[in-house]
């Protein structure tokens, strides 16, 4: 676990201790055909937002209600380049979730909160792919809110939550502007920290490219108690649990760019599924390094499940059961795996 006043939640290696198992839903839905906006040489009136998240993010989010929400999104300034100097440019209302020293030393890679308009340049900006430093939808920026509350209310809601104890009583980040993190929380059930307890602070929240995937989290009907600014250990574990999942998603991802003949016929949740098996089968012999699941991961693509005792001579659990360190361990699996391929044995 990292030490305290770190980024908890890049704690790679508590979140691969995390059993894979499904969160339970908090009503969240996805929007589906989202496409990010390209350059749009050419085209007049240029847009702004996506076709299908023009309605989640500047509309109405039910028939009939009346209630005028805005747009806010919480951005990370450790995504976006310059982010202070980005904000001030876009002349929308902000300020950081930061404060004191803080915000003195990382100002510039702080989350802010922003209100955005539907034909803002930033607005746009946040909602198209590229490798330009001014097209920011890759790099997953932030997290988009609908409330009837103004910038200041939401501020001093969230600004609480930057920094939570964790179950040992250590002060952390709560990286809760990370979509992922997010997403985590509302999908297993913790919804206050976004939507308030007392009074609706957030109307919903959208989730936009977690890996491939937007979702839209309505507030609750029946807001509960305030949220501890202590996390117990079951939130802990959904948490490590939202890390573990996005490291397999992103191998399932990593896998298909690799190897594209050997996935085709292999849908997503396959894939997923394929990545958690090899991510809870190698833990037991300490393998929890991203590239050697990707090697062992692909390993199985090719060879099929439990390859590993396949081997005639049994090598390959020796290998595994060995007292050597992860590197050592995955040079000799490699060195016995091309052995075995020459041979035909596999």
């Amino acid at each position: 676990m990292m030490q305290a006043e770190d980024d908890y939640w890049l704690d790679l290696g508590y979140a691969a201790d995390a059993v894979p198992s499904v969160l339970p839903s908090a009503g969240g839905e996805e929007i589906s055909g989202v496409e990010p906006l390209g350059d749009q040489f050419g085209v007049w009136p240029q847009k702004t937002v996506p076709d299908t998240l023009q309605a989640p993010l500047f509309g109405s989010l039910a028939d009939g209600c009346e209630t005028v929400l805005g747009c806010f999104a919480i951005l990370d300034g450790a995504k976006i380049a310059n982010l202070p100097e980005v904000l001030t440019a876009s002349g929308l209302p902000h300020r950081c979730l930061f404060q004191g020293d803080a915000f003195d030393t990382l100002g510039d890679a702080a989350p802010w909160i922003v209100q955005l308009e539907a034909g803002s340049s930033l607005t746009r900006q946040l909602f198209t792919k590229g490798a330009e430093s001014t097209q920011f939808w890759d790099c997953e920026p932030g997290l988009y809110l609908r409330s009837s509350q103004d910038l200041d209310a939401l501020w001093q809601h969230f600004r609480t939550f930057t920094r939570v104890r964790n179950s040992q009583g250590e002060w952390v980040v709560f990286r809760l502007w990370e979509p992922y993190v997010a997403q985590a929380c509302l999908e297993a059930g913790y919804l206050r920290y976004f939507h308030g307890s007392e009074q609706q602070m957030v109307a919903a929240v959208i989730c936009c490219n977690v890996l491939e995937q937007c979702t839209l989290h309505h507030a609750p009907e029946h807001p509960g108690a305030a949220p501890a600014c202590q996390l117990s250990r079951e939130q802990e574990q959904a948490m490590a649990q939202a890390v573990a999942r996005r490291r397999r998603i992103e191998m399932a991802l990593a896998l298909r760019r690799s190897f594209p003949e050997q996935t085709a016929g292999r849908s997503r949740d396959d894939l997923q599924s394929m990545v958690a098996q090899v991510v809870q089968r190698m833990s037991v012999y300490g393998i929890r390094k991203l590239r050697s699941i990707h090697v062992l991961a692909s390993w199985q693509l090719f060879f099929g499940e439990r390859f590993e005792q396949r081997d005639p001579a049994g090598q390959l659990i020796q290998i595994l059961a060995g007292h050597l360190n992860e590197d050592a361990k995955l040079a000799q699996l490699e060195r016995r795996m091309d052995a075995l391929h020459e041979t035909g044995a596999l």
